[in-house]
């Protein structure tokens, strides 16, 4: 009899709960509140017929709705801030037709001085810079005593020009020669046409030795000797540069 009794009580709960769920009626209970509402009746016809009943109730976890903020997008890109690169001389320093002492020199920067930078040689740490001292407006500076600044890393390498073959200095024109003795001495005196312009000095030779080294422009030279009466000896004169030299007709003489 209680069973039956049982069996009605929850019939009459589901139908309530169904009338519920009908269009027209007082809005409809979330699956959790129904749930709730029979646990709570259920344990109402417990205790009202003093009896032991189980209850199970099986909930589903509800689905967790997550959204995802999309970070793909175009790729940002980073444009690096260029600056003219420029050379600042430390020291007094030679502007060359190619990177080396081989190369002719076009002008010489002083102290301070600022040139931009169009081309490297790293191989000899020299560096391509517009001139406008220069006949062709670039030549080239050594890096040993400048100091860079500016992009000079966007600067390309360049392939430096031949070496140019210079020639010899031009042989010095003997415009003057003479030479006097008396008492056993002999004083020699010639003067020439310095025609080099390339020079590094002047050499004199006596008797086939070099008797003395002369700056370069110079144009006489006057020597005294010991030289006996009937003894004789010799000169010429040689100009000399790294590309070469050139000698002097031979001038002889006897006391």
């Amino acid at each position: 009899m209680k069973l039956k009794q049982k069996f009605t009580f929850l019939s009459i709960i589901l139908i309530i709960i169904v009338a519920c769920n009908m269009p027209g009626t007082t809005p409809t209970l979330s699956v959790d509140d129904q749930a709730a509402t029979i646990i709570a009746l259920t344990l109402q016809a417990e205790t009202q017929n003093n009896e032991a009943v189980p209850v199970t109730a099986t909930f589903s976890p509800v689905p967790q709705v997550t959204s995802t903020i999309g970070t793909t997008g175009p790729a940002a890109t980073i444009t690096p801030t260029y600056s003219v690169p420029m050379l600042t001389l430390r020291e007094q320093t030679n502007c060359r037709t190619g990177p080396g002492q081989d190369y002719e020199v076009l002008f010489t920067y002083l102290k301070g001085a600022k040139v931009e930078i169009i081309g490297n040689y790293p191989q000899e740490n020299y560096w391509l810079v517009k001139s406008t001292e220069s006949p062709t407006g670039v030549c080239w500076l050594w890096g040993e005593y400048a100091d860079v600044i500016g992009s000079y890393w966007a600067v390309a390498s360049v392939t430096p020009p031949a070496t140019a073959t210079i020639a010899p200095p031009q042989a010095p024109s003997i415009q003057k020669w003479d030479f006097s003795c008396g008492l056993g001495t002999m004083t020699f005196t010639m003067s020439w046409t310095d025609r080099a312009t390339n020079e590094t000095g002047y050499r004199v030779y006596r008797d086939g030795e070099l008797l003395a080294e002369l700056p370069a422009n110079s144009t006489s030279y006057t020597d005294s000797i010991a030289l006996l009466s009937g003894e004789s000896t010799e000169y010429y004169l040689q100009v000399y540069a790294p590309s070469g030299s050139a000698n002097s007709s031979l001038m002889k003489m006897s006391c």
